[in-house]
Formats: C-alpha cells, structure tokens, sequence
C-alpha cells in the first residue's frame, strides 16, 4: 500500500474485506472544508481526492492546512511534519509530507476547488479557503501550494493512479495532465491567454486526454 503519510511498508491482509494494518481512507482536503452534505456527494467520494494514510499522521492532521514546516514539534514521523500553531510562521498549524509528494498534494488541491468551484465553503476554515477569492484559496494556501507543484514535478506513479482513477471516475485531473496550467491560474502567467492547443501533456502517453475535469 503506498502511504504519501509515512514511510511505513503495509500489504494487504489475506482475507477478502479487510483493511490494510493502522491505515485510513484520508480526505486529501479535508471534507470538514465543504461542510455539510450527504457522504454520497460526488466531492466527498472523488478518488482524486481519496488516499491510505497512516491513521495517526491522519488523525494528527485532521483538517489543519498545507504548509511549509519548520520545527515539526506537533508532530513528525520522518516522513510527514507538522508545526504547532506557537512555532508555524503563519500562527495557525500547518502539515507537509515529504518532499517526493507535496506536487500530488499539491495538483489535488487545485484539482478539487477547480472541479468543485461552485461548491459553498464552510467559512469556519476562511484562512484556507473561502466563497470571495478566485478559485478560493487564500494568497497564503495558494503560495504553499506553488511552491509544492514546482518543486515536485509530476511522477509515474502520480501518471498511473491518474490513468486508473479516470478509467474508473471518467473524469482527468488536468493538472497531472498538463502541469503547466498552474501557472495560468494561480501562478506567474496568470494575466496570460492560454492556448490549449500549444500545451505540453505530461500524462506520458501517446494520446492526449482533453484538459478538463468532466
């Protein structure tokens, strides 16, 4: 089972049915950011969205923000950190995995406020997220998350879950598929026209899926 919460090797256990060993099904961005709704809502059963995380880097992270981590002293496994709100240098608590997996982390994030755009955001988490802002992350969220996608370009593995999660989901994350377009919504190119057909996908096949969410 491959765990982006710890370095922490689990298999599947032998009988049909069970869960792998100290391991949850983790909201990469936290559900308690949408609020209320049925568990059947498309949003809180996105794939995309959906990871096995160890249950106590999960339960430590709960639903504080991504971050960039100083001192790690509300918790560390050696693989996923997290500082406490008197040592965060944004005076709230804030997490971030290791460095091979913040660009998933990160192209997640874009991909659930850009698919679910229209969605109401509970205002209790308005530092992280909320109803005002283009495509509602705050300066702060959104800096944390550049900062993650150019530094951890996208992967194989990233590639492959993608290709799965579509053929089962029917639907691509175009930010795994053509990275670039980061940068024309939150990034440097942002006051730039975008002409899809001049982007570069990385989706590592030989023919391009369409730039879109649905």
């Amino acid at each position: 089972i491959w765990d982006m919460y710890s370095n922490c090797v689990r298999y599947y256990p032998k009988e049909r049915g069970e869960s792998g060993c100290s391991l949850n099904i983790e909201h990469c961005l936290p559900k308690s950011w949408w609020g209320t709704g049925s568990e059947n809502d498309t949003i809180y059963r996105d794939l995309y969205n959906l990871h096995p995380s160890d249950a106590q880097a999960n339960s430590n992270k709960s639903n504080y923000a991504p971050g960039h981590v100083s001192k790690g002293d509300k918790f560390d496994n050696g693989s996923f950190r997290m500082d406490s709100k008197s040592k965060s240098q944004y005076n709230y608590i804030c997490w971030e995995p290791a460095e091979e997996y913040r660009g998933d982390f990160a192209r997640t994030y874009f991909y659930m406020v850009t698919a679910y755009e229209q969605q109401t955001w509970n205002s209790t988490y308005s530092a992280y997220v909320n109803n005002d802002s283009y495509l509602r992350f705050t300066p702060t969220i959104a800096q944390v998350l550049l900062d993650w996608h150019r530094a951890d370009p996208v992967s194989d593995k990233e590639r492959c879950r993608a290709d799965i999660i579509s053929d089962i989901q029917g639907n691509r994350n175009p930010f795994i598929d053509y990275p670039e377009l980061v940068e024309y919504i939150w990034g440097d190119n942002k006051s730039h026209p975008v002409h899809l057909d001049s982007l570069v996908c990385g989706c590592g096949s030989g023919v391009c899926p369409d730039a879109t969410t649905s």
